[in-house]
């Protein structure tokens, strides 16, 4: 786990937590299925072997997880960053692919995109949260590299990965797959 420090944390943070006086800590939090502390759940979404992003319904960047290093992140967003809305976060030339990708999450479907490499294959899902009420409340997004556990499968079961004839080249350069 990369450690957290509050020089890292973006003062948004600092700032807001201090505002609506923020529970944290031992302070015990109610959940649908559960009650936990602060610290179980930092612990929960940080021991989780993905990235996991959150943005708010005003498209604000509002929570990471700190379980992958930086230099290993498919899309590297900092904790000095919470508190920026995703204009501010991307590049004003991503800002068409990025409103898409909400926009279709938005729908209650969830979006992936794919990069494979011989070194990784990483999966970017990005899916609506809802309120108890069905009203939108933001968009999380995850992402796993899947090389590992097909490695591990393949270790196990004694199988290959061989290509298929019947293509000539994978496409990996046309776009995102849709899934509902």
């Amino acid at each position: 786990m990369v450690k957290h420090t509050e020089e890292a944390t973006s003062a948004w943070v600092v700032e807001t937590s201090k505002k609506v006086n923020a529970a944290k800590g031992s302070d015990y939090v109610e959940l649908d299925q559960g009650l936990m502390t602060v610290d179980q759940i930092d612990a929960v979404f940080n021991c989780l072997p993905l990235e996991l992003i959150t943005i708010d319904k005003e498209d604000r960047y509002v929570y990471c997880n700190n379980e992958i290093p930086k230099k290993k992140l498919l899309s590297p967003r900092w904790p000095e960053r919470l508190g920026q809305t995703l204009t501010e976060v991307h590049k004003s030339s991503s800002m068409p692919h990025v409103q898409a990708i909400m926009d279709y999450a938005k729908t209650g479907k969830t979006y992936r995109l794919i990069r494979p490499s011989d070194e990784v294959y990483m999966v970017a899902s990005f899916k609506d949260m809802r309120d108890k009420n069905g009203n939108y409340a933001g968009v999380t997004e995850w992402i796993v590299d899947l090389l590992p556990i097909i490695n591990r499968y393949l270790e196990q079961t004694g199988q290959k990965l061989v290509p298929d004839e019947t293509k000539t080249t994978a496409d990996v350069s046309s776009g995102a797959s849709k899934q509902s």
